[in-house]
């Protein structure tokens, strides 16, 4: 098990791979890495490489340069989890925009960062807490291409029922100051690193 613990104002890349193949990689900052949670952060003006799937024809296309814009996001990754809390904050002020939840593989440490594979569902929470399922089409379409099971679909909605019942009963992070929060303003716009499209061989 890689026990790697990073400092706050690290940089580190979220590598998402699949079938070998890292498909998308985000330089994020660690806010907080402590056992029950990792914090990091990614502000407007990132250069990130993003893959986009063409569900439609069943293909993922090469990662390209995308630069992260509109919003400010602040990553809240559980230790075997199969989701990301985010909380997102509008750019230009500084204002909290709402919650975003993604249903993903659990992270794992390696290379320098996290490994994960988003699948494709969501859900947004906005500030009042009231919610709402994202990409439902998208999720189930994944079912029909055969890249995911009955039972991994089932799962994966499951996991999301989860998050869904912790909003609904106040349950931390949706109980904590997040609204608030604000990154150091010594930090820079993190840079991925050299090697993104590795996959680690430590995964």
């Amino acid at each position: 098990m890689n026990n790697t613990k990073w400092l706050s104002g690290t940089v580190i890349p979220i590598r998402h791979v699949w079938r070998g193949t890292v498909h998308s990689a985000i330089p994020a900052i660690v806010v907080d890495d402590r056992p029950e949670r990792l914090a990091l952060f990614t502000p407007m003006g990132t250069h990130t490489q993003m893959s986009k799937i063409d569900f439609e024809k069943g293909e993922v296309e090469r990662p390209r340069l995308h630069v992260w814009h509109t919003t400010n996001v602040l990553n809240l990754f559980e230790p075997d989890a199969g989701h990301c809390i985010t909380a997102m904050y509008w750019a230009a002020t500084g204002a909290f925009a709402c919650w975003y939840v993604d249903l993903l593989d659990p992270i794992r440490r390696a290379g320098g960062g996290i490994v994960t594979w988003d699948r494709s569902l969501d859900i947004v929470v906005a500030p009042d807490l009231t919610w709402r399922w994202k990409d439902e089409e998208e999720f189930a379409r994944l079912l029909e291409l055969g890249w995911i099971t009955e039972d991994e679909s089932e799962r994966i909605r499951r996991e999301g029922q989860r998050v869904i019942a912790r909003v609904e009963r106040r349950e931390r992070p949706f109980n904590e100051n997040w609204a608030s929060w604000r990154p150091d303003p010594a930090w820079a716009v993190p840079a991925l690193p050299d090697d993104w499209a590795t996959v680690p061989g430590d995964v």
